[in-house]
This record gives C-alpha cells, sequence and structure tokens, in this order.
C-alpha cells in the first residue's frame, strides 16, 4: 500500500483516536451516565444532538482509521476486503457520506484483489459525488494491480489517467514494471522504460531488480549486464538490492560470460562486502578456470576460506585449469602443494585439467616433465601427484617406452610410488597389450608393500583379457572380492567382452553376477556373445 496515503488517512483519523486513548475518555462517558440518570429524556436528547452536530467529522474519521488499519494488517489481501467491506457497510448504515479516504481505502481493497471492475465502478461514484482522483490515488491503485501482475488492469487505470489529463509519475511507471515482471513481458517491460526516459522520469533501483529479474528469468545475461551497468553508471544503490547482482553474477556465471561474473564478483564481494554462498563461488570458480582468471580463482578460495567453508579437492582443479589456460604448468604443479597446505591430499581427479592438456601431446607431456626436473634442482618436492599425471599422459599417448622410462625416473625425482602410480604403467601396459611388463610391475608393486585398489583390480583384469590365456582375469575377480569389495562394471565389461568374443560358456555365469551387483551388460556385448555362440 501506498505508505504516504497510508500516513495521510492515520493522520486524519488520529484526532478521534487520541480522544478515544485518552485518560478523560473514560471519566466522560461515566459522567455521561451519571447525568443520563438525573436528566430528563428531552435534555439527552438535546445534548446528543449538540455532541453530534460539534463533531461531525469524528463519527467517519473513526471508520477511516479503523478502514487504515485493516490495511495495514498482515493477513492475506481477501480477507482485508471483506473487513473493509464490513467496515463499509456500517459506513452506509449510518448514512455517512463517503470522503476522500473511505473512497482510497475501498479502491485499495478492490485493487489488492484484483477486482478491477469494482475499482472503476467505485472510481465512477466518488466523481459523482465530487470528489475527483488524484495521482496518488491513481498511483495506490497501480500499485496494488502491480502485486498481482494485472497490467491489463492497469492499462485501464493509464487510459482513465490520460483522459484525465493525469501525468503519470515515478510511481506510476515503477508499478507498471513491476506487474509486467510477474507476466516476465520484457520487451513490454522495455518499452516503459523508453517512455520514461522521454518523460526524463528517473528509474529506481527495486524498477531495475524488477527488469534483470526478467531477463534472469528469460535466460538474457546480457541485457541484464547491461541493465546492472545502467543502474550503476546512475549511481544507484545496487548494494540494497543484493539479490539482482548475485542473480546476475549466477546467470553469467551459467553462461559462461568471463567479463560479467569478473565484474559481479567484483561489486558484490570485494566492493559491498556481500557473502555469496558456496553454490555461487563454484559456478564463478569454474568461470575463472575456463577464462584462465588466476587472479579471480584465487580470490574465490581465499573467500571460501574466510567464511568457514572446509576446503575441498574440487575447490581447487578450477585455480589448476586457469594456470594450465595461461599456459603455466609449473604454477598448475604448485597447486597441489598448495592443497596439501591446506590439509587435503590430492588424487589423480585433482590433477584432470594437466591430464586434458597434455593429452596425445608428446611435446607438452616432455615439457612437463622438464618441469618436473626443474624443480628438483630447485630444491623444491616434486608432488608424487604431479609425477603420476605425468605417468597417466604417457599412458594415454600409448607411449609404454615413455610410460616405463619415466617410471624408472621416480626415485631420481624423489617420488616414493603409489598405488596411482603402479596403475598409471598398467594402463599403458593395457593400451600396448604388454602383459609381461604389467606383470612385472604388479610384482614390483607387491614388493613396494603397496596395497592394490578396485582401480588396480579392473586394470589387471583388462590386462589379463588383451592375452590369448585369460584365467588369471578370473583369478583377480575373485581376489578382489575376498577382500569385500564390489567389482567395478568395468571390470565386468572388460572380462564378458573377452569371454564373447570366445564364445566361452563361462559368459553367462559372468553376466547374471555383473547383473546381481546392478550392472547391465551392454547390447554390443551380448549381440557379439550371440554371434560367437552361433558360429
Amino acid at each position: 500500500m501506498n505508505t504516504h496515503l497510508l500516513s495521510k488517512l492515520q493522520a486524519t483519523a488520529k484526532p478521534f483516536a487520541k480522544f478515544a486513548a485518552s485518560p478523560n475518555a473514560r471519566p466522560f462517558s461515566k459522567s455521561l451516565v451519571r447525568f443520563q440518570s438525573t436528566a430528563t429524556t428531552a435534555d439527552v436528547k438535546s445534548t446528543s444532538t449538540f455532541i453530534k452536530n460539534s463533531h461531525p467529522t469524528a463519527p467517519l474519521s473513526s471508520f477511516n482509521y479503523n478502514l487504515s488499519r485493516i490495511l495495514g494488517r498482515k493477513f492475506n489481501n481477501f480477507k482485508k476486503l471483506t473487513e473493509i467491506l464490513k467496515v463499509i457497510e456500517e459506513i452506509k448504515a449510518q448514512n455517512l457520506k463517503f470522503d476522500r479516504n473511505t473512497y482510497t481505502a475501498l479502491l485499495t481493497a478492490y485493487a489488492s484483489t484484483n477486482r478491477s471492475k469494482d475499482v472503476m465502478t467505485t472510481l465512477e461514484k466518488m466523481e459523482e459525488q465530487g470528489i475527483q482522483p488524484t495521482l496518488e490515488t491513481y498511483n495506490l491503485i497501480l500499485q496494488s494491480y502491480a502485486s498481482e501482475g494485472s497490467s491489463i488492469a492497469q492499462a485501464g487505470i493509464v487510459a482513465e489517467m490520460e483522459k484525465k489529463g493525469i501525468d503519470m509519475s515515478e510511481s506510476s511507471y515503477n508499478s507498471l514494471i513491476r506487474a509486467l515482471t510477474k507476466r516476465e513481458e520484457l520487451e513490454h517491460a522495455f518499452d516503459i522504460m523508453d517512455k520514461m526516459k522521454e518523460n526524463n522520469i528517473p528509474m529506481n533501483i527495486a524498477s531495475y531488480s524488477n527488469v534483470i529479474g526478467i531477463c534472469v528469468r528469460v535466460s538474457d545475461s546480457k541485457t541484464a549486464f547491461s541493465l546492472l551497468k545502467e543502474a550503476l553508471d546512475k549511481c544507484l544503490s545496487v548494494s540494497s538490492d543484493p539479490t539482482m547482482l548475485f542473480n546476475v553474477l549466477c546467470l553469467a556465471a551459467r553462461k559462461d560470460e568471463h567479463e560479467a561474473v569478473s565484474f559481479c564478483w567484483k561489486k558484490a564481494v570485494l566492493e559491498n562486502a556481500m557473502r555469496p554462498d558456496e553454490g555461487i563461488c563454484l559456478d564463478v570458480i569454474r568461470v575463472a578456470g575456463l577464462s584462465g582468471d588466476v587472479k579471480l580463482a584465487t580470490e574465490v578460495l581465499q573467500h571460501l576460506g574466510e567464511n568457514g567453508y572446509t576446503y575441498k579437492e574440487y575447490y581447487f582443479a578450477p585455480l589448476m585449469e586457469a594456470f594450465m589456460n595461461k599456459g603455466d604448468l609449473k604454477s598448475a604443479f604448485s597447486v597441489l602443494d598448495i592443497m596439501r597446505a591446506s590439509g587435503i591430499t590430492p588424487s589423480a581427479q585433482a590433477t584432470l585439467p594437466i591430464r586434458n592438456h597434455l593429452r596425445n601431446q608428446i611435446d607438452k607431456i616432455d615439457e612437463a616433465y622438464f618441469i618436473l626436473e626443474q624443480l628438483k634442482k630447485e630444491d623444491k618436492s616434486v608432488d608424487v601427484t604431479a609425477f603420476n599425471v605425468v605417468l597417466e599422459a604417457c599412458a594415454d599417448a600409448k607411449d609404454v617406452e615413455r610410460t616405463v622410462a619415466t617410471y624408472r625416473e621416480a626415485a631420481s625425482l624423489g617420488v616414493t610410488p603409489n598405488v596411482d602410480t603402479y596403475n598409471a604403467v598398467l594402463i599403458a601396459c593395457i593400451n600396448t597389450r604388454m602383459r609381461d611388463m604389467g606383470k612385472l610391475v604388479i610384482v614390483e608393486m607387491k614388493k613396494a608393500g603397496i596395497t592394490p585398489n578396485t582401480d588396480t583390480y579392473t586394470h589387471m583384469i583388462s590386462l589379463e583379457c588383451t592375452s590369448r590365456e585369460y584365467e588369471n582375469a578370473f583369478n583377480y575377480l575373485e581376489e578382489m572380492k575376498s577382500y569385500g569389495a564390489i567389482p567395478p562394471q568395468m571390470a565386468y565389461v572388460a572380462l564378458l567382452r573377452r569371454l564373447a568374443q570366445e564364445a566361452d560358456p563361462r559368459y553367462l555365469v559372468a553376466a547374471e553376477e555383473m547383473e546381481t551387483f546392478g550392472y547391465k551388460v551392454p547390447y554390443a556385448i551380448q549381440q557379439n556373445w550371440l554371434k560367437a555362440k552361433e558360429q
């Protein structure tokens, strides 16, 4: 409700309210009763008439005061209308004429429940009584319709204002925009904005926020960002509506628009000390990684730490990716040291950005190895995860010689191999079908006291299935289960693919076991089995 009009309503009713609440109110009523007990009937009537005629506005003022109180309550608009209409009936019962405040309250109640016909009828009655609606009256109606998104009803009010020659104000236009927001009519909202500019009427921050809200809902990130900058150029207090900043930030992040993300992050977090949640931070740092914006990625990590979030491995992958996109592999390796300093043990998953950068590019793989050597010469520790990602890249390139040669340099680099180190070499052996080399790696792994994990067993099963003799694949599968581990789907896929090729009757047993673990046998393998069986 229009707070200015509400205050006027209440101000009109204040004399009556003050009198009703004053300490003299009760004594006066009691003295009146005592007076009536001793006076004649004529005297009482005379006194009553005197009081009534001496305070002609008091009865209507009291009703208007009640109307203003009802409109100010927090229950729903339909209940408010019911209560308003009850008071209106009481006014009519006393044959009191409505004044501007009475009509304003009634119009507000009708408009807030989207009863446009009743609004127009009430306006006609108001004019018939000689009370002309003011700009404030119309604004109040437009504002009430805005809450319901009733832009069609608003159009009728605007037409009425034009007919009366009443120019629309900032409040009028803002109410129109607010209604369009609920209907997501972006183009129509732009038309309203253009009219405001033509008439030199400024938009407030709420209207900008409403139009930006439409842009967000229709995924128009570029327009949303443009409107945000326009609001800032006009020196509007964007910090008073953090939702607007966060909405543009989130939408731009989803669209991978680095400029808007960086701008909104700076305004929201660095300049206005706002605190985006973890979800927004992860979207922002992902964009930073894709764009090679190391500074932004670092700021997001710092923000997460300062606001009590426990660092997780996946927080750091975008920072590593940002370094990779800038071509700074050495700094990307240094992220592993930062992770360990933060209490996180990096896994192979953490180095995926580096692995993807090196994939199938021998010159870059060699460059990565030389960086590890350089770190060693600088008396810096070489992280085993950094060493492993170079091995994995060699394996991806199906270069078993380079893989093994790199593997043999672990000691010279000061690296103690872990289970991922051996798994990387096994992948190279699988890719090149070098079963004997794989067996040697397994022996060395056992000598080093490294316990195989499910990936290791899956690799060993896959390696066995590359040779003519694949009996050991069953042994590795049973050994894995004996440790209480559920074999991964890929372990069964590798085994079933080999059994299908050979039309091995054990295929049926393995397929049934695979399904008991909730895995589905790939259709292509089923078809290969049927064809091999027919032959």
